[in-house]
């Protein structure tokens, strides 16, 4: 299955200034085509997160991850080399561990294959009949991974530039808040019965605060909200009203959305990391982990409680308008809308980056049928 670009494509490829743009069309959210596109030549060729060195701190523990229909293990080896392995035997798929855990040895839990933490074949029970058979042929095929200030990486292509190329100037730009303090407490995973691009767009402006998100409207102060537009990167900076919230804190949310599917919703004490995966053209995962700086045992428990109590009120909130937003877009009632210039530069900064992205996806296949 592959996109058939159009005509009308190359249209709506063409990047105009806000005052003058209009939305993508509604067939970009809808199409599975499109969605098995964005999937393997979009996504797996950029950097996606799948969690923190601080959850695998010592040798031989890893973690458990999918992304993009690719069983994953992050592992920490004997060499203390933090590396990234496929979750699937060499035998006959199976998968080496079904949760994270720690283990000097990984074994398959189909048939015990054993692999060792650099994910050579180390033993295959029962073979020694098998004819011309290779263990070294077997090893665990490793996909790239990088770290950024803890928080790791997975380039499923290979192909990507360098991690710190795709985060550049966010530690700076947040200071004197430091990433490298924060520590891993919780992951919530919602799915959401819209396309992935719905659920961003919806994050990359603060235009439906007031009126889908009444309790978060009065702990932002939304008259000192920016948007300024960097690359592949949008931050919408806003100011606390205040530090009597359920983050605990007062100064400033830097709300950042690192194209294609990254967002850090950053503030003093706390990083909120948000990945945003596709299931198919309809329906994507929502990946929320909380870090927290809070050392004191008693505190930390109290604003863990009080960040996921907020932070679920309003992912429901943006779900239930996202969701109605993918039926208005499959209705054949919709097909493109103006960009309102105060208030959404963020989701034209997106689709500007989509439109380049699919540009060069569409000339490196050589293709327009």
């Amino acid at each position: 299955m592959s996109y058939r670009w159009s005509d009308e494509d190359l249209k709506d490829m063409e990047i105009r200034s806000i005052e003058t743009s209009e939305t993508i069309p509604a067939r970009w959210f809808t199409s599975p085509e499109m969605n098995e596109l964005e999937r393997e030549s979009l996504l797996a060729s950029s950097w996606l997160y799948v969690g923190h060195e601080s959850q695998i701190s010592k040798r031989g523990d890893y973690l458990v991850d999918q992304l993009l229909g690719r069983p994953l293990l992050v592992v920490r080896n004997l060499s203390d080399e933090i590396i990234c392995l496929a979750n699937v035997c060499r035998h006959r798929g199976g998968p080496l561990a079904t949760q994270s855990g720690s283990s000097r040895v990984l074994r398959c839990v189909y048939h015990a294959w054993t692999y060792n933490l650099d994910g050579h074949l180390v033993g295959a029970p029962k073979f020694d009949g098998a004819r011309n058979f290779d263990p070294s042929s077997c090893s665990l095929p490793r996909y790239r991974i990088e770290n950024y200030l803890g928080f790791l990486f997975v380039n499923l292509s290979g192909d990507a530039p360098p991690l710190s190329e795709h985060l550049f100037g966010i530690a700076e730009t947040i200071q004197p808040i430091d990433m490298t303090e924060m520590r891993f407490q919780k992951r919530v995973v919602y799915e959401v019965k819209a396309n992935w691009k719905v659920y961003v767009d919806n994050y990359m402006e603060g235009y439906h605060i007031h009126s889908v998100h009444p309790k978060l409207a009065k702990i932002l102060d939304v008259k000192g909200y920016k948007t300024s537009i960097d690359g592949n990167k949008v931050l919408q900076y806003g100011p606390l009203a205040g530090d009597d919230n359920p983050y605990h804190t007062g100064g400033a949310a830097y709300y950042y959305q690192v194209f294609p599917n990254l967002m850090l919703n950053i503030m003093p004490g706390r990083v909120q990391v948000n990945s945003i995966l596709p299931i198919d053209a309809d329906r994507c995962l929502t990946v929320f982990d909380l870090y927290l700086d809070e050392k004191d045992p008693e505190k930390l428990a109290q604003r863990v409680r009080d960040d996921i109590e907020l932070s679920d009120l309003v992912q429901k909130e943006d779900i239930e308008i996202c969701e109605r937003v993918q039926i208005g877009l499959k209705s054949g009632s919709y097909n493109k809308g103006r960009i309102c210039v105060d208030e959404e530069s963020g989701v034209w900064a997106f689709q500007n980056n989509l439109r380049a992205a699919y540009s060069n996806i569409m000339q490196a296949k050589g293709s327009l049928t």
